[in-house]
């Protein structure tokens, strides 16, 4: 079962259409990108992370769906937080003899905080997006802001691909467990490359069918979804730019706090 089948919403998240979807996306994004209190990335964080659970999404669910992200954040963020200084009272471990020491300082630690929570808000605003919207309503999305054709296909094409050798290495990956192909190191190996050359083939086998399947349908350049026409709605709208101004009071109430903090 591929990602979004699996962590999709069991509900559309506040009853919105996909336009309106897209509009709350890009307020959270914008507003987790451009401001720079760390405060207003956790309310962010919180905010999406309640809605979710509100929503039938399951806390065991959304941990499996932030491992990934959290990984590759935090590798980040202990980048910046580390640093080469000569001063080996506040380093971690210091080479005798030469003048570096790799250490973590306040101003570092304060900007890798700052990067992760930043960066969480972020993906956790792209993670609505992804699954509140299914496949078809994106692509409307994309058609209504005149994305090229092209960049909207390789994105439906993609999305299927993934979710079909997805399913495929899982099913592979079970079977070799279930004959004991992970019971030792070079078993292991064996088994991973196997896997791996079984998705290579399986993959051009897939490409080859739905090239085909795509002649025999008459596929003239762009795929057809189901789409309703659904008038545009005020209540919404509204709803959108008052989280917007509740957005810009926190960031601004935040920014007030701490110049007060610091001139103290």
């Amino acid at each position: 079962m591929f990602f979004a089948d699996r962590y999709i919403l069991k509900k559309s998240l506040f009853g919105l259409q996909g336009m309106e979807k897209f509009v709350l996306f890009m307020l959270l994004l914008n507003a987790a990108l451009l401001s720079d209190q760390i405060g207003l990335h956790i309310f962010l964080l919180l905010g999406i992370v309640l809605c979710f659970l509100m929503y039938g999404m399951s806390l065991l669910k959304m941990l499996r769906l932030l491992v990934l992200p959290i990984g590759f954040i935090l590798l980040g963020s202990i980048s910046i937080a580390l640093s080469l200084h000569a001063n080996p009272e506040t380093s971690v471990f210091c080479w005798e003899g030469t003048s570096i020491c790799i250490g973590v300082e306040e101003e570092g630690l304060q900007k890798a905080l700052a990067l992760f929570c930043k960066a969480m808000a972020a993906v956790m605003a792209l993670n609505y997006l992804i699954l509140s919207c299914p496949l078809s309503e994106i692509n409307d999305i994309g058609r209504k802001l005149r994305i090229p054709l092209i960049l909207r296909e390789l994105f439906v094409l993609t999305y299927r691909y993934i979710a079909l050798l997805f399913g495929f290495t899982t099913q592979v990956h079970i079977a070799q467990r279930n004959r004991l192909g992970y019971a030792s190191k070079r078993k292991s190996i064996s088994s991973i490359s196997m896997l791996f050359s079984s998705v290579f083939i399986k993959s051009l086998q897939y490409s080859q069918r739905n090239f085909e399947a795509l002649q025999s349908r008459g596929y003239t350049g762009e795929f057809y979804f189901n789409e309703q026409s659904k008038p545009v709605r005020l209540l919404p709208l509204i709803l959108i730019g008052l989280l917007s101004i509740l957005l810009l009071f926190i960031h601004f109430l935040l920014s007030n706090s701490s110049f007060i903090i610091y001139n103290s």
